[in-house]
Formats: structure tokens, C-alpha cells, sequence
């Protein structure tokens, strides 16, 4: 018998699961014009947003158009949920409020035009297009940018990191602090839930904020960035905890460091880790962006994974799993609609892609 709060999500979420883009068709997109692509996604479960394109069409306009349908999306699986899956399901999608508060910085940082910011704003929340605009158009510096978000919770985030510091040059003590925010109020929500659904999220998510975390301590390795700082950089910790992320930085190496996190995987018993960091350990003399993709495939993986084990059950794992799939469903075909404005080599961008039959 299902549970009750899934009577009216689940049937959606099957439904927008079947309009997930057949891999082959996906992969034939590759080498071919932008206008091809534009047609192919007219056909589309994108059609409607891809319509609205009157001028020429370029990479920006297809992927707002994209990433418009996707957060459409996900708005419609949050109208139809309730409860604790509700609050799961709102505090993942402020991951998308937060890039635009990090676009919004970046663009008055680097005194990029008005109109050309918000194309890359994401219409969600509280910043939608004409808040984000307002704010651009309003802001000379980082602090007015910081000043006109004081009545969101981003504005007192940025407030504080801003009081800490005489000058801001650079935008990271401020992307760092918005992105640990975001990712406490996502792990919180996910402790709220009970039995399964618990268990299910803290994969699923769990694996997301580990996977990112291993990338910071392995970039700023690189780097040659002092332990302190690199520490500040961390996100909050699923399996991989702050006691092992620390031993991983005080590593000699790369290598040493993934090692480590291996052992941990190994003593926790627990085989999908140890399949991630088997993968980094085999190819930990790669270079640095080779790693990081073997990561930000975890999460990918981990959705899959949780399909295939957990089909049979009404649980928040077959919506989460989803709406990655969708995810990377989008960055794939972001990847590839760059590749052709670039007329980038096919192999290229093949190898760019990350295809769930591949994994």
C-alpha cells in the first residue's frame, strides 16, 4: 500500500520520467548546427520554453531555455508534494536562487552588461528575472549588489562575510559562505525525514556535498593552499566526515589523500564509495578536471543506483533520482549546444557527456 503523501507527486514523476530524452537521440545531437538542435527541441518535452525564442538563436538562449523548463519542472513536483518531502524538495531547489545570487556577483565584479547578466539568471524564487535585473541595474559594486538582498536571507549571509573582511577581491569567502548555507538548510530537511525516505536522501544527497568536498580538498591540494583554508571551504559532511576530510588534507599527495578516503569506504562496508574511489586511485595521476568529472558523476551514479534498488518502493529517492537524471540530462545538452556554436571535434564533446548507460 502506498503511503499517502505520494498519492499525487508519484504519478507526475513517472510521467516526466517518460519524457526523459532517449540517449541515441541525445547522442545523434552531436556535430549538428544550432538549428538543428532548435528543431530537434521543439519536438521536444522543451518545446514550449524553446518556442518562446524569436531571435536568433544562440548557446545562451537554448540553455536558458532549458534550464527554464527544468526549474518549471521541478516547480510542478513541488505543487503536487506535501509534508517533509516538500520541505526536501524547496531546500534543493534554492541551489538554483544561490547561482543566481553568485551570477549576479560575478557579473558586477566583472562589469558585465545588464541585459547580457540576466541571460544567465534562473527564473526561481524569490530572484526571478525582474528582481535580478533590478538588482544589476541598481549595482555599481559587490556591496550594493549585497545590500539590495538584505530582506533575503543571501543579503545577511553576504553581509557577514562582507563585515569580516576590509576589501573583497575575491568572490569565493562569499560563494563559499552561500553554498554552506544552502547545503545545512538541504541536509537539515533530510534529517526531518523517517524510515526510508531518510535513508534514500541521505544517499542520494549525501553523496552530492561528499563528492564535492573530496573536489575542494583535492583542488586546493593542487594548488598548494594551506590546510587552515582549505578547511574553511568545506561543505557540510555526509559519510565522508569532517575527521576524514581533515586526515585527507594533511596528506603528502593526491594520491596519498584518495588512499585514505578509500579506507574509510572499505571499513564502512560501504561498495558504492569504494567504487568511486577505487576509479579516482586508478587515476589519480589524471589530470585534475579527469578527477572532478569522475566526482561529479557520483551523484549521477548514486540516482541509478537507487532506481534499480529501491523500483519497487513509494519513497523521495525515485524523486530525487529524477530530477538528477533531468539534470544531467540538461547539462548534456548544454554541453552539447556549446560544442556546436564552438564547432568543437564530436569526440570532444562525446567524452564530455555523461550518459547513464555509460556509467
Amino acid at each position: 500500500m502506498k503511503p499517502l503523501k505520494y498519492k499525487e507527486i508519484m504519478p507526475r514523476v513517472a510521467i516526466e520520467k517518460l519524457k526523459l530524452i532517449e540517449i541515441d537521440d541525445l547522442v545523434g545531437l552531436i556535430n549538428k548546427d544550432l538549428e538543428f538542435i532548435r528543431c530537434f527541441l521543439r519536438e521536444s518535452p522543451y518545446q514550449d520554453e524553446i518556442s518562446k525564442i524569436k531571435d536568433e538563436i544562440d548557446s545562451v538562449s537554448l540553455e536558458e531555455a532549458l534550464l527554464e523548463n527544468y526549474v518549471k519542472t521541478f516547480k510542478k513536483l513541488i505543487k503536487f508534494s506535501v509534508g517533509d518531502i516538500r520541505s526536501v524538495l524547496l531546500a534543493v531547489l534554492k541551489k538554483f536562487e544561490v547561482s543566481n545570487v553568485k551570477a549576479m556577483l560575478r557579473a558586477v565584479k566583472a562589469k558585465i552588461d545588464v541585459d547580457e547578466a540576466t541571460k544567465h539568471i534562473i527564473p526561481v524564487g524569490a530572484l526571478d528575472k525582474n528582481k535580478c535585473r533590478a538588482i544589476l541595474t541598481g549595482s555599481e559594486s559587490i556591496e550594493d549588489v549585497i545590500n539590495s538582498l538584505l530582506d533575503l536571507e543571501y543579503g545577511l549571509i553576504t553581509k557577514d562575510v562582507l563585515n569580516e573582511h576590509e576589501r573583497i577581491e575575491d568572490l569565493l569567502p562569499l560563494e563559499v559562505a552561500l553554498d554552506k548555507v544552502m547545503y545545512r538548510g538541504i541536509w537539515n530537511s533530510v534529517e526531518k525525514l523517517r524510515g526510508l525516505d531518510k535513508i534514500v536522501a541521505k544517499g542520494v544527497l549525501g553523496i552530492e556535498m561528499d563528492a564535492i568536498n573530496v573536489k575542494i580538498v583535492l583542488r586546493y591540494k593542487v594548488m598548494g593552499v594551506s590546510q587552515d583554508q582549505i578547511k574553511d571551504y568545506l561543505m557540510p559532511t555526509s559519510l565522508i566526515d569532517e575527521e576524514t576530510l581533515e586526515k585527507a588534507i594533511e596528506a603528502t599527495n593526491v594520491k596519498s589523500a584518495i588512499e585514505f578516503i578509500l579506507s574509510v569506504a572499505e571499513n564502512a562496508k560501504n561498495p558504492f564509495y569504494q567504487n568511486i574511489f577505487t576509479q579516482l586511485l586508478k587515476e589519480c595521476d589524471a589530470p585534475l578536471s579527469r578527477l572532478e568529472a569522475i566526482l561529479d558523476k557520483a551523484s549521477l551514479k548514486m540516482s541509478l543506483y537507487m532506481l534499480k534498488k529501491y523500483t519497487r518502493y513509494y519513497s523521495i529517492g525515485f524523486i530525487l533520482a529524477f530530477l538528477n537524471l533531468k539534470w544531467f540530462e540538461v547539462k548534456n545538452l548544454r554541453c552539447i549546444i556549446k560544442g556546436a556554436e564552438r564547432k568543437s571535434p564530436p569526440i570532444q564533446v562525446r567524452k564530455l557527456l555523461a550518459l547513464p548507460g555509460e556509467l
